[in-house]
């Protein structure tokens, strides 16, 4: 039986004349996330107050259907970021206790 064929290795040689920065730690990088955490809390600074989009009070039949349609398309408008927010929690509960289901599979 033959042997599955290898994989070349590339040996890198160190040279001591270029010195290379981690990717953590280069200029770019850290500009990147500067910009990244800066846009999330400027997201987040535009959330509106939980107990404003589930107040029953506020809610009511509309009249017709393109009343309704409005109503939707300004509901996600305003409350955009609530959504979002949402969404990833629960994309985020999903993947972690599905991931703990995997890694402890039924008898």
């Amino acid at each position: 039986m033959a042997s599955p064929p290898t994989l070349p290795i590339s040996n890198q040689q160190s040279n001591t004349t270029t010195q290379t920065q981690p990717p953590i730690t280069t200029p770019a990088f850290r500009a990147f996330i500067s910009r990244a955490s800066s846009s999330i809390r400027h997201g987040f600074s535009q959330r509106h107050p939980w107990s404003e989009l589930i107040d029953r009070a506020s809610m009511a039949r509309p009249d017709s259907l393109s009343e309704a349609y409005s109503r939707i398309r300004k509901n996600l408008g305003y409350f955009r970021v609530n959504y979002l927010t949402f969404v990833a929690l629960v994309l985020a509960f999903s993947l972690f206790s599905h991931h703990s289901h995997s890694r402890n599979p039924p008898p």
